[in-house]
C-alpha cells in the first residue's frame, strides 16, 4: 500500500486543511451542538471528552489518532468516579463512549478535518437486557402496606403509570387530571424560582392511571406540604431544590433532572425484603416501571405501550417489554392442555386461570 493510501486509511487530515488539536476539535464540536443537546447528553459527551484528552493528551493533532489507538482507548476505559475502584467500565458505559466517539469523529469527517474516522471500524455491541423480576400485584400490595403514604404514591406512579424516576419526581399537581384519570408527562420551563424539566426524547405523553392510583394521589394531596408544587417532594427537599437552582443560575450551570430525586431509593431493597418479595432477577425501583410496561404489553397493542412508556423507537418496547415469565408458560401449557382435553378456552382474571366454554 502506498504511503498516501496508508495515511488515508489511518484517518489523516484532508489535503489543504490546517491540522487541529483534539482539544480544539472537541470544544468546537460541543459548541456546535449545545443548542440541540439536553444537559444530560452534554454531561455524557463532556465525560467522553475528558477521557479522550486524558488518554491522548489535549494537544495531540486530531489526524494522528489512528484506528489501532482508538481501539486500545476503548478497551482500556475504567471507572473514574471518586471512591470507586479502577475497574473496567460496564458494557453499557463502554458502549456509550463508543457511540459518542463515533458521533464526534464522524463530524470531523463531515467537516473535512479527517479522511476517515479512527473509530469507524469499532463495532457497537448489542447489550443483552438483564433478566428482571416482574412484581406480582399481590407483592405490590404487600409492599405498599409497609411504606408511608408518600412512598405509596411514588411506587404507584412507577408500577401503574410506568414513570421514570426523574419523571415521577418532577411531576407537579397540575400534571394530574383527577377527573379523567391520567398523568401528563410534559416539559416544564424554568422560572426564576423553579428549575426546568426535560422530557426524554422530547415528546410529551398522557398516561391513563387506575382508580387505585388516583385515590392514592387524592389522599396524599390532603396531607402534602403546602406551597410545594411537586407531588413527591417534602418541604425541606423543595427548599433545598430552590437553593440549588438559585446557585446554578448564578454559576450559569445546567440543571439536570436527576437533581430532584431524593432518598426514596435508599429504603426500597429493605422494604421489598420485609414484604416477602424474593426476586429472581433484577429488582430496583426502575423495575417497577418495567412491570407497568410488561403488564400493558400483555393486553395492549405494542404501539400503544410504546407511547405510554415514552419510547422514541418501538424496537425498545419490543426488546424490553415482551419478557416471557413463568406465568406466561403456565398459561400457555394449560391453554393447550384444556383445548386438547375439553375444548375449553381460558379466561385470565385477577391472575387466576379459569376455564370457560366456547359459545
Amino acid at each position: 500500500m502506498t504511503l498516501f493510501l496508508q495515511s488515508f486509511v489511518k484517518g489523516n487530515k484532508r489535503d489543504g486543511i490546517e491540522d487541529i488539536t483534539l482539544h480544539q476539535f472537541c470544544k468546537n464540536w460541543l459548541q456546535s451542538r449545545m443548542s440541540e443537546l439536553r444537559p444530560k447528553s452534554i454531561k455524557a459527551y463532556n465525560n467522553t471528552i475528558i477521557r479522550l484528552e486524558k488518554y491522548f493528551g489535549k494537544d495531540i493533532s486530531l489526524s494522528s489518532i489512528d484506528p489501532q489507538q482508538a481501539a486500545v482507548f476503548i478497551s482500556e476505559q475504567k471507572n473514574m468516579a471518586k471512591n470507586r475502584r479502577s475497574d473496567l467500565l460496564s458494557d453499557s458505559s463502554r458502549e456509550q463512549i463508543k457511540r459518542n466517539c463515533k458521533t464526534m469523529f464522524n463530524a470531523a469527517v463531515t467537516w473535512n478535518l479527517l479522511a476517515q474516522s479512527p473509530f469507524k471500524s469499532i463495532r457497537l455491541k448489542k447489550i443483552v437486557p438483564k433478566r428482571w423480576y416482574r412484581v406480582k400485584p399481590k407483592e405490590y400490595h404487600a409492599l405498599l402496606k409497609l411504606v408511608t403514604l408518600r412512598e405509596r404514591v411514588a411506587y404507584a406512579l412507577f408500577y401503574t403509570a410506568g414513570l421514570r424516576l426523574s419523571e415521577a419526581f418532577s411531576l407537579m399537581w397540575n400534571d394530574i387530571d383527577f377527573e379523567r384519570g391520567y398523568v401528563l408527562v410534559a416539559e416544564h420551563k424554568a422560572t426564576t424560582s423553579l428549575p426546568p424539566f426535560y422530557i426524554k426524547d422530547y415528546e410529551s405523553r398522557r398516561i391513563p392511571i387506575p382508580k387505585h392510583t388516583v385515590d392514592l394521589l387524592a389522599e396524599w394531596q390532603t396531607q402534602a406540604p403546602e406551597g410545594v408544587p411537586y407531588i413527591l417532594l417534602t418541604k425541606d427537599r423543595f427548599n433545598q431544590i430552590q437553593i440549588k437552582w438559585q446557585k446554578l443560575q448564578k454559576q450559569k450551570k445546567a440543571w439536570l433532572n436527576e437533581y430532584l430525586i431524593n432518598n426514596v431509593l435508599r429504603n426500597f431493597k429493605a422494604q421489598y425484603i420485609r414484604a416477602g418479595i424474593k426476586p429472581v432477577g433484577e429488582l430496583t425501583i426502575h423495575t417497577l416501571r418495567k412491570c407497568a410496561g410488561q403488564n400493558w404489553a400483555d393486553y395492549m397493542p405494542i404501539n400503544v405501550v410504546k407511547e405510554w412508556m415514552g419510547h422514541s423507537d418501538i424496537s425498545t418496547t419490543q426488546e424490553f417489554y415482551n419478557q416471557v415469565d413463568k406465568d406466561h408458560e403456565a398459561k400457555a401449557s394449560l391453554l393447550i392442555q384444556n383445548l386438547l382435553d375439553t375444548g375449553l378456552t381460558l379466561d385470565v382474571k385477577n391472575e387466576e386461570i379459569t376455564a370457560s366454554k366456547n359459545n
